[in-house]
């Protein structure tokens, strides 16, 4: 054996008690450790899913259970494990049949066989190895890729979910609400007087204000399907599936509580003395031919006459 080989814990697989002696043999002498099996039946008893089996060897015909079906079994199972066949010239062609039913190598049982079988070993597990290998690294990446993914949908700052997740996440949502006619809730929320909040305490504070809002509007959300996203600025949006406007309003007075019960000082607004927060609130069951961007602008509408009567309230948009 090669001494850069490790080495593996095979399973020979006959029925012929010369064939199980002559291959273990020539697996030991090569480095590796070897059990054997007289049928397919045996082999897959001592295949478990604890079992340390690198590598199988099976005869084709075998009683109770044949090479094909201890295969078979295996794959069908989702075991990967390399399986070589061992075949006489009149088998060749089932043996080909098997490679495209998921083994690995076959193994002619002539006078050569002590050396095709180290030459099959090794190319096969070198196979197999980059094959995990590439199979691991695929993972990997798409792991990676899907952390990236969620990253990209994701305020920086806050660490709710932003404006793409929204875009992506409201058209899912209405296309659902269409097909079950089930209504669909937006609200609006601004932070009072942010700009002056800024200017009075700095930039770095207002990070940690918008960072503490987010938070706790977050807090009074009910369900997994209801979410809040950064819309921009000091502005936030939630969207409440299966929300009537009587409900979405409870649950924006609700946020505009939690924000309240934060308590932070803001000596330059004019809702009071702390940071306060607006919202407008809309719901619909829509039609086939509407558009999502109708419930915004109710929303936003509703927002703007919050503002416009004082601030640090939820005003509910007028029915359409």
């Amino acid at each position: 054996m090669d001494l850069g080989s490790p080495s593996l814990n095979i399973l020979v697989v006959d029925d012929d008690s010369f064939v199980r002696s002559l291959l273990k043999g020539i697996l030991l002498s090569e480095g590796h450790c070897v059990s054997t099996a007289v049928n397919g039946q045996e082999a897959l008893h001592q295949l478990t899913a604890e079992a340390a089996i690198d590598l199988v060897i099976t005869d084709m015909d075998m009683p109770v259970m044949s090479g094909l079906e201890l295969l078979r079994s295996l794959r069908n199972g989702g075991r990967s494990i390399p399986v070589i066949f061992l075949t006489g010239n009149q088998e060749i062609r089932v043996a080909v049949e098997a490679m495209k039913k998921g083994a690995n190598d076959y193994i002619l049982k002539d006078e050569h066989i002590e050396h095709t079988v180290a030459i099959s070993v090794d190319n096969v597990m070198t196979m197999h190895r980059l094959k995990m290998e590439n199979l691991r690294l695929m993972e990997d990446l798409a792991r990676k890729n899907s952390e990236l993914e969620r990253l990209t949908l994701l305020d920086g700052l806050t660490g709710v979910p932003n404006r793409r997740y929204f875009d992506r996440i409201i058209q899912q949502e209405w296309s659902r609400a269409v097909r079950e006619q089930a209504p669909i809730a937006v609200v609006m929320i601004d932070i009072d007087c942010f700009k002056s909040y800024n200017d009075a305490c700095g930039h770095p504070q207002g990070d940690v204000c918008l960072q503490q809002v987010a938070s706790a509007l977050e807090a009074g959300l009910k369900r997994p399907s209801d979410f809040i996203a950064r819309y921009g600025g000091e502005e936030f949006v939630a969207v409440l599936p299966d929300t009537g406007l009587e409900s979405a309003r409870v649950l924006a007075e609700a946020m505009r509580e939690n924000v309240a019960k934060l308590a932070l000082a803001h000596p330059a607004s004019l809702a009071g003395s702390h940071v306060s927060a607006s919202f407008g609130v809309a719901s619909v069951v829509p039609s086939r031919t509407s558009a999502y961007g109708g419930l915004v602008k109710q929303a936003d509408e509703a927002l703007y006459a919050a503002k416009h009567a004082g601030r640090n309230r939820t005003q509910t948009a007028a029915a359409p």
